[in-house]
């Protein structure tokens, strides 16, 4: 006798498809029931259960079926457990029968008293509704066993399987944090759904002592107009969030629509993390991040577990059996994609301001010519392409504007030395003074001077000590959580593509916000992106002369380090030095800043693999348009942050000519040239 998986295969569709068709249980398009009545009718012995609908007299024949009640018809996560179920049951025996429950599921009762006649179901498996009505008004009395999905419910003992959703949200919610964002709003299906989700997000918040803003959160919505009029109170304003966890499926597609509608740009104006495992995620522009559950071992699961009380005949909510049912909890994972991005922060956590805001009317231009002003500039060492690309983006926008730069000091990074020259540079009385502190403490008192003075202060990167926004002009950098993401994603993607697996971090030890920023940025997307990959240590470094030396006291205790993070290029280039004496030039190497001799390794196929570079002359070109901005008495942001590019040999020679705006020399050319790995360059 033909079964429903031979009527399914027939017909091209699920098993509970064909029982919706015979039971009549919940609409089926025309298309598909015409396919599976054309099945039944080219059978030659139906089997049993369409018999007994037909041909009620005929004697009944035994089949074997398993009963799956959904609570949510529009959860996607039920739906993608109910197809794998119904194609993971086709080789045991079992056919899946599939009953959606309407609002009024009280109601129900008897239709299930009904279908549960003639023992013919061996086994439930139910996702509860909210308020527990379908286990606790029709299933609390059955004899065969029951497998509770999504959560517990009390008072009903059973197996539960279930996940672990408030570490999602958790997770959700710090990925969040730890990328700059504080403003993170909360959209949920409802409250009864969903508590481990908002408690997951509550936890996080408190975890990194960011206040709960009771207007960000909005868990109880239930249609989309709900949503829709959330949204309209969530994003409007200036205190509007920079970021949003959508905690159910139901809300994602109407927040797409709502920010697509009001042309709010995702990662940009807000970024957004998802829960969900559905298909499409990736494919949508921006691809997702979302927090997805194991549907595979989520089924897995539940059908081993519920075959086994079958066989076993351990019913639910039988006391005799109490020690037998279980709970568990699998973990959910946070698929990290473009729809979340990281905002660069300034010393004092203010989000990092873009150049664009500081762009000069031909009026401003003409009244900055007419003041006659002059600039001086102290740097903390001098004689590399960042600072030179520094004096000449800031002298290019100075020679338009008329300000003359009366003095450049170097200290060759000696804190003594920088506070003699700015004290020097202070009896001068520029205008305006540049500059980059060597070390945030020991100049703090000759910074503090020329604060108090009506030297306009512009600073570059770090703010020395007791120093307040409001005693300097703004401060210019290159966005640090960027720089970093860049290099944690080049250590990640080259580890993945060449099969590698341990790592180590050489990182700057002092407390500068912005290498800080930057080594914590790389770290995160390393952890979360590529947990695959193995950590064998963290070292830090005060001065770069260190790194040679703790280079190899490291490779000595961890030889299968194959790749190593490095803050920055000098301490890289120490790093090289002690690896190719160990005869280790094997070892993969990602930093950060673009100079000639990173370039050559890379170029020659050294150790150098992906880097992250600054735009220093166009971080120049901010200070000096903040400098000019500040002379007119106009508002400058506290914090600019300048955004870097992504260099691998790939792009080597265009990034050079992006950074250095000019062509990149003969040699650098021919090393390309001469490496036999890179010659198929499109460069």
């Amino acid at each position: 006798m033909a079964t429903i998986n031979d009527i399914a295969k027939m017909a091209g569709v699920s098993t509970s498809t064909v029982s919706h068709v015979v039971n009549k249980t919940r609409y089926v398009s025309p298309e598909k029931v015409e396919k599976v009545e054309k099945a039944i009718r080219e059978l030659d012995t139906p089997p049993n259960f369409v018999l007994k609908k037909t041909l009620p007299h005929m004697p009944e024949i035994k089949e074997k079926y398993i009963l799956m009640l959904i609570a949510d018809k529009k959860s996607n996560f039920q739906r993608r457990v109910e197809q794998q179920i119904d194609e993971s049951l086709r080789d045991t025996g079992y056919s899946l029968i599939t009953i959606e429950c309407n609002s009024d599921i009280s109601s129900m009762k008897n239709f299930f008293d009904v279908l549960l006649e003639g023992n013919t179901v061996t086994g439930i498996i139910v996702f509860p509704d909210e308020k527990d009505i379908l286990i606790q008004r029709v299933l609390l009395d059955v004899k065969i066993p029951v497998i509770v999905l999504g959560r517990e419910v009390r008072d009903f003992m059973a197996d539960t399987i279930c996940t672990d959703t408030l570490d999602g949200a958790y997770k959700a919610t710090k990925h969040l944090i730890n990328k700059g964002h504080e403003r993170i709003g909360f959209l949920g299906r409802s409250k009864e759904r969903s508590p481990q989700r908002l408690e997951g997000f509550k936890k996080a918040l408190q975890e990194y002592h960011i206040p709960e803003v009771s207007g960000y959160i909005y868990p109880h919505l239930q249609k989309e107009q709900d949503i829709f009029e959330a949204l309209d109170e969530l994003l409007s304003g200036e205190q509007m969030p920079t970021a949003l966890i959508a905690a159910n499926y139901a809300v994602v597609i109407p927040f797409l629509k709502y920010i697509d509608a009001h042309n709010i740009t995702c990662p940009t104006d807000i970024s957004v993390v998802c829960f969900g495992s559905f298909d499409w995620a990736p494919l949508h522009t921006p691809a997702l991040t979302t927090v997805e559950q194991d549907t595979e071992q989520y089924v897995k699961l539940t059908i081993e577990t519920l075959l086994q009380r079958i066989a076993n005949k351990e019913y639910a909510n039988v006391s005799a059996y109490k020690n037998v049912y279980r709970t568990v909890m699998l973990p959910t994972k946070l698929v990290v994609r473009s729809s979340t991005c990281g905002i660069g922060r300034g010393p004092f956590g203010e989000k990092a301001s873009s150049m664009s805001e500081l762009v000069l009317s031909e009026a401003e231009i003409q009244n900055i010519r007419y003041k006659k002003l002059t600039a001086a500039i102290s740097f903390h060492y001098a004689g590399k392409a960042w600072m030179e690309l520094h004096q000449k983006g800031i002298r290019d926008i100075f020679d338009n504007l008329g300000i003359s730069v009366i003095a450049i000091t170097d200290a060759h990074f000696d804190p003594q030395l920088q506070c003699r020259q700015l004290d020097s540079l202070r009896m001068l009385e520029p205008d305006i003074l540049i500059a980059i502190p060597t070390d945030n403490k020991l100049t703090a008192d000759a910074f503090r001077k020329i604060a108090d003075s009506e030297i306009k202060l512009i600073l570059i990167t770090n703010v020395p000590d007791g120093l307040q926004p409001e005693d300097y002009v703004t401060c210019v950098s290159i966005n640090e959580h960027s720089h970093g993401q860049n290099m944690g994603h080049g250590l990640g993607e080259y580890m993945y593509q060449h099969n590698m697996k341990n790592y180590g971090l050489i990182v700057h030890g002092a407390d500068f916000y912005a290498t800080m920023q930057r080594d914590n940025a790389a770290k995160q997307v390393i952890s979360e992106e590529y947990p695959v990959l193995h950590l064998c240590e963290e070292i830090r470094f005060e001065k770069e002369d260190e790194v040679y030396k703790k280079t190899k006291d490291l490779i000595k205790r961890y030889p299968e380090i194959e790749a190593l993070y490095i803050s920055w290029d000098g301490p890289a280039m120490e790093a090289i030095a002690a690896l190719t004496e160990m005869g280790r030039t094997d070892i993969a190497i990602v930093t950060s800043d673009l100079d000639y001799a990173d370039a050559m390794n890379m170029a020659k196929g050294g150790m150098i693999k992906v880097l992250s570079a600054q735009c220093p002359y166009e971080q120049g070109q901010a200070i000096a348009l903040a400098a000019a901005k500040s002379v007119l008495n106009e508002k400058v942001p506290s914090f600019i942050g300048i955004e870097p590019i992504s260099v691998t040999p790939d792009n080597l020679l265009k990034s050079w000519k992006k950074v250095f705006k000019e062509e990149p020399g003969q040699e650098l050319v021919q090393a390309f040239k001469e490496n036999p790995n890179y010659v198929s360059t499109k460069e």
